[in-house]
C-alpha cells in the first residue's frame, strides 16, 4: 500500500464512501491520492490532471510503479478543461482558496455533469462554503485535519440548494455539529493568529473592526 499524509487518506475515506463512476483529481502533483484510491477500489475510473508537465511525469513514474497506467488517465490541462462523459466526482486538494474558486467559475458548464466536489484547502474556508454553495451545491461532510503545523478542513459538496446562516458560513455546519478536540483547538489557534495581527495595525482600520469583529464569533461559540 502506497504510503501517503494523513490529509490525503481523510480525503481519499470521503472520496470511497459513496459509489462513484468517475474521478477527476485537478492538481494530481505526483498522483500518490489516486493510487491510494485504486489500491482501495480498482473498479474506480480516474482522470489525474495537472497544468504543469514536470507534476505528470512524476504522476506517470509511480502510477507505473504501482501498475495502473492503464486505470489512470493522466491529462495536461488547465483546471477542469473538457470533462468525460463518466466523471461524476471532482477531486482539488492542496490549493489555496482564490485558485479553488477561481477553477470551479472557468468550469461552471462542467459542474452540470458533476454529483459531489471534495475540496482541500488550508485557508479562507468561510468563502469556499459560500462561493460553492453559491454554484448549486450544498456541504454534505467536514473534516478538520492538522498535519506538518498547518491546519487543512476537507469539505464534499453535493447538487443541492440550501441557504447557510453566516455562523454556519464561518464555523462549517457539521462541524458545528461535531465538534471535537481538532474543533477547539483550529479555532482556538484562529483566535489567536487574529489577536497577534491585531497588535500590529491601527485600531481605526477596516481591517482592525473585521478581526475584531471575528474575535467575537470565535469568543462566542469556543
Amino acid at each position: 500500500m502506497i504510503n501517503i499524509s494523513n490529509r490525503l487518506k481523510t480525503v481519499a475515506s470521503i472520496v470511497l464512501k459513496q459509489q462513484t463512476e468517475g474521478i477527476i483529481d485537478v492538481g494530481c502533483d505526483h498522483a500518490l491520492l489516486d493510487i491510494y484510491l485504486l489500491q482501495n477500489n480498482e473498479d474506480l475510473k480516474i482522470v489525474a490532471s495537472d497544468l504543469r508537465e514536470q507534476p505528470l511525469k512524476s504522476a506517470k513514474k509511480n502510477i507505473e510503479k504501482y501498475s495502473f497506467l492503464n486505470k489512470i488517465e493522466l491529462k495536461l490541462q488547465d483546471g477542469l478543461g473538457r470533462l468525460d462523459d463518466y466523471i461524476d466526482t471532482v477531486v482539488i486538494s492542496g490549493m489555496g482558496e482564490e485558485t479553488i474558486i477561481d477553477i470551479l467559475n472557468s468550469g461552471k458548464e462542467n459542474l452540470k455533469q458533476v454529483n459531489r466536489l471534495i475540496i482541500s484547502s488550508n485557508n479562507k474556508f468561510p468563502r469556499l462554503r459560500k462561493e460553492i454553495n453559491e454554484m448549486g451545491f450544498v456541504i454534505n461532510d467536514e473534516r478538520i485535519v492538522y498535519e506538518e503545523d498547518k491546519y487543512y478542513i476537507i469539505m464534499e459538496f453535493i447538487k443541492g440548494n440550501k441557504k447557510y446562516n453566516k455562523k454556519e458560513l464561518f464555523f462549517g455546519p457539521f462541524l458545528l455539529k461535531n465538534k471535537n478536540d481538532l474543533f477547539y483547538q483550529y479555532f482556538n489557534y484562529l483566535k489567536d493568529v487574529d489577536s497577534n495581527i491585531l497588535k500590529d495595525i491601527p485600531k481605526d482600520s477596516k481591517r482592525a473592526k473585521e478581526i475584531i469583529n471575528e474575535i467575537k464569533i470565535l469568543d462566542e461559540e469556543i
